[in-house]
């Protein structure tokens, strides 16, 4: 379908994804600081909890005005010992497995309705944001949420539509744009009736955005950037959590720290990885 040239059916490519994140060996995190706001939710099983080393929080909607209401928003990122957080593949700065499969892929959008990126973070479509270890599956399961969360991909440019992220009906996908990349997008959209396109009246407007996303029924959203789109919902206000970790390494491109307004914020986790991921830091900021 869509001339991708692909022989992997999205299931067979879910089986293996999902039988990839089993096979992988994760050690627990240990807690250093866990002082949780009253206004969070601890999400968890009996499995997380005991990797996790306790609940993993995430916040409410910020607003319950149905006229204003915003959804809560999260932005996930990954930086190197020496505070890179550029990089074309964020495995490479080295969070470790545990922080993969449980955080990154698991804990940070098991209870998302959708997962928001930019248009070079899923790599022309070739990347699924979901999740994969069937602990984090059945956890999703249990929050009655659909399988996969909604695809949301963000772009100034347009896109490339032969990755699989675009041609499989079993995914809901919300491009954010603006006017001119949607005239450049509207046929390929049109034809994939599993897609939505969400214009901006301009690309200041994310606020407008975000609230045409929660008329649609997404009340949470976990953002993993890149960096711009990043910076943009920052500087927009609209991020209630930072889910951040560090590597044991130094990487990354050079020069590509966080924002630092991010880092005079509220702690209310702080975990460190064991084993093969000693010397892993978890932050969880409440902005």
């Amino acid at each position: 379908m869509g001339g991708t040239g692909r022989s992997e059916s999205f299931g067979q490519f879910v089986a293996r994804k999902e039988a990839e994140a089993a096979r992988a060996v994760l050690s627990p995190f240990v807690t250093e600081v866990d002082r949780p706001p009253a206004d969070v939710i601890p999400v968890g099983t009996a499995w997380t909890r005991r990797m996790f080393d306790g609940p993993f929080y995430v916040s409410a909607s910020p607003s319950n005005d149905p006229g204003t209401d915003l959804p809560s928003t999260s932005l996930v990122f990954v930086r190197s010992r020496d505070g890179n957080t550029g990089a074309a593949d964020p495995s490479s700065l080295g969070g470790g497995e545990a922080d993969k499969h449980l955080i990154y892929e698991g804990l940070s959008r098991v209870a998302a309705d959708a997962v928001m990126a930019g248009a070079e973070t899923v790599r022309s479509g070739r990347i699924v944001l979901s999740v994969w270890h069937p602990e984090l599956v059945a956890l999703r399961a249990s929050l009655r949420l659909p399988r996969h969360p909604v695809q949301i991909v963000a772009t100034l440019r347009g896109l490339d539509f032969r990755g699989r992220l675009f041609d499989t009906p079993q995914l809901r996908v919300v491009v954010v744009t603006v006017g001119a990349c949607t005239e450049l997008m509207i046929t390929p959209v049109a034809n994939r009736p599993w897609m939505t396109m969400l214009t901006m009246p301009t690309a200041k407007d994310l606020p407008y955005a975000f609230r045409q996303l929660r008329d649609m029924g997404i009340a949470r959203i976990s953002c993993i950037g890149g960096r711009t789109i990043a910076r943009q919902l920052i500087d927009a206000g609209l991020i209630q959590d930072l889910y951040l970790t560090t590597s044991a390494k130094d990487g990354g491109e050079p020069g590509t720290p966080l924002s630092p307004r991010l880092l005079g914020e509220d702690l209310v986790v702080r975990k460190r990885g064991t084993g093969p991921d000693e010397g892993v830091i978890f932050e969880h900021v409440r902005l």
